[in-house]
């Protein structure tokens, strides 16, 4: 009996190792094929951010090129228009707001602060309008609002012809007191 018992000890045991072995076996081939799936999971990943931070690179140089291209076409002499606005200096009148129009189209449309008035009246200019206008013959349209010495508001509207051509055109909008009554009148000058 005891040799019956110790083999069949020896069978169970041997059974159990198998059985073991074949856990053991069956674990680390599951732990291979994780281990190939991670490593392959990885160099998917990895793969993925180098395509990434290429798009990324190219997009960067694209807006590059594109500031480049829009600062090109913005400074471009052929077609700019730079408007400013100055006001006589002792001028009794205040300025609150000015609207520019090129056939009939909203260019640009300015409310005057305290400050800006102040520096107006000691001789400074303000750039209303610059960007690039196409060449031909164009109209533009001033209008401003304000009050009059004689606590009076007053709106004026005038239009200046103007042709574009080869060359960067400025224009000078300026705000002076009129000659036959309180309220200001526009000049304007075209600077070559």
């Amino acid at each position: 009996m005891k040799k019956t018992s110790v083999v069949r000890r020896g069978v169970a045991f041997f059974g159990v190792s198998l059985v073991s072995l074949g856990l053991l076996a069956s674990g680390m081939a599951y732990t291979a094929s994780a281990a190939e799936g991670t490593v392959a999971e990885v160099t998917r990943f990895v793969q993925l951010d180098a395509a990434a931070e290429r798009v990324l690179n190219k997009m960067v140089v694209l807006g590059a090129e594109m500031a480049v291209l829009r600062e090109t076409q913005e400074l471009s002499p052929e077609n700019q228009l730079l408007v400013l606005v100055t006001v006589d200096p002792g001028s009794f009148f205040r300025l609150s707001t000015i609207q520019l129009q090129i056939d009939e189209r909203m260019l640009s449309f300015h409310q005057y602060t305290e400050t800006e008035l102040v520096a107006l009246q000691q001789g400074g200019s303000h750039r209303l309008f610059w960007g690039n206008v196409p060449g031909g013959q164009h109209q533009l349209t001033f209008s401003m609002v304000g009050r009059a010495s004689n606590d009076s508001d007053f709106q004026r509207k005038s239009t200046l012809a103007i042709i574009f051509g080869e060359n960067r055109s400025v224009v000078e909008l300026r705000v002076v007191p009129s000659k036959d009554q309180p309220l200001p009148e526009m000049l304007f000058k075209e600077w070559k």
